[in-house]
């Protein structure tokens, strides 16, 4: 009886290990995407060795319509927190497209479906709760819209969902995200110098908005910490504050404007502990570094922690934090992240076009 007992108990380990194995192959493999934006869009996947060297494995159509240019906005694509799946914006065609992601992080084409505004720019996603950001023009408002993503990837309008914008037509908006909860949607309004928040009901839909003056001029790219701090940057002034977002969508300053030293500061990531905010210079060509603080106060510890190429654009983290990767000048640039906060180039995959816009690392 002993030996049957025991060889249950083996064998179920071998299963268990067995099991553990698989789960650890399909969670390990790293890609990172980005659109090219180009007339017909596509989205670009490059395989990331465990060293952080990028490789382009595939290129995948949209099925829709890009500018042809950069689009100057943070979140043009995003995954779900699961990785199953990834969503872009089609800033041409007014078009959102699911894909699914499979185990070696290839792409399969899902829906496509109307972004219920004009101009997408950004996309954020909480659950199957998908929201997406439209520019609009300089004569046509921008709004938000959302969507439920079904089991199959198939995007549905929530009713009710659409919201416009704190600003007037031309009001630069730069990006929408979710806080952690999923409870409060931001979006950052450049030219118009305003950070919108909407509240979000357990349907999905949308209320508000409530919009503050930003702590300085041209609130753009942001990011929230693991304990739910909005830290945004300010491209005018060159600096970057940090909030405490509250389930009603109020701001509370915790950190007002503090400098970056450096040339128009963009693009924001927190690294996924939320010690460490980076955000970019885009017309610099460097990175600088703040550390978070548990209260979310912000202190630069390095204003040029890296240099890339100009301009510097979307920054992204790799699922394990270990490494940040940067788009600029028609490249990825890949910097391993230490303890500290510090980061070093390890790598650098050039051939992208100049349209590139946005980065999403699973």
């Amino acid at each position: 009886m002993k030996q049957i007992l025991s060889a249950v108990i083996v064998a179920s380990l071998v299963l268990v290990a067995a099991s553990s194995f698989g789960v650890a192959n399909a969670a390990g493999h790293s890609s990172v995407y980005t659109i090219d934006n180009a007339a017909s869009n596509s989205v670009l996947q490059f395989s990331a060795s465990p060293d952080g060297f990028l490789t382009l494995t595939a290129t995948f159509s949209t099925h829709g319509s890009g500018t042809g240019a950069g689009l100057g906005s943070q979140g043009a694509l995003a995954l779900t927190n699961d990785g199953r799946w990834l969503v872009t914006v089609n800033a041409g065609s007014n078009e959102m497209t699911v894909f699914q992601v499979n185990s070696d992080g290839s792409l399969a084409f899902a829906s496509k479906t109307g972004s219920h505004g004009t101009t997408p720019i950004s996309v954020t996603i909480h659950g199957k709760t998908v929201y997406s950001l439209n520019a609009g023009t300089t004569t046509v408002a921008g709004n938000i819209a959302g969507f439920t993503m079904g089991n199959d990837g198939q995007l549905t309008f929530i009713a009710g969902s659409g919201q416009p914008l704190g600003g007037a037509p031309g009001s630069s908006p730069e990006q929408i995200g979710f806080d952690n909860g999923g409870n409060v949607l931001v979006v950052s309004e450049k030219a118009a110098g305003i950070i919108d928040t909407y509240t979000v009901g357990e349907e999905g839909v949308a209320s508000g908005p409530t919009s503050i003056t930003s702590n300085s001029a041209g609130p753009y790219g942001f990011a929230f910490t693991n304990h739910d701090y909005l830290v945004i940057s300010e491209a005018a002034a060159g600096t970057l504050s940090s909030y405490a977002v509250s389930d009603e969508g109020s701001l509370r300053t915790l950190s007002g404007s503090i400098p970056d030293f450096g040339a128009a500061p963009c693009w924001v990531a927190v690294s996924h502990d939320g010690k460490f905010a980076y955000t970019s210079n885009a017309h610099g060509g460097t990175i600088s570094g703040y550390a978070v603080s548990e209260s979310g106060t912000l202190s630069l510890f390095s204003s040029v922690a890296a240099k890339t190429s100009v301009p510097t654009l979307d920054l992204a983290f790799s699922g394990n934090n270990h490494f940040l990767y940067a788009l600029n000048g028609g490249k990825i640039t890949s910097f391993q992240v230490y303890p500290d906060g510090s980061i070093a180039q390890v790598h650098v995959t050039g051939g992208l076009p100049a349209s590139a816009t946005g980065l999403a690392a699973a």
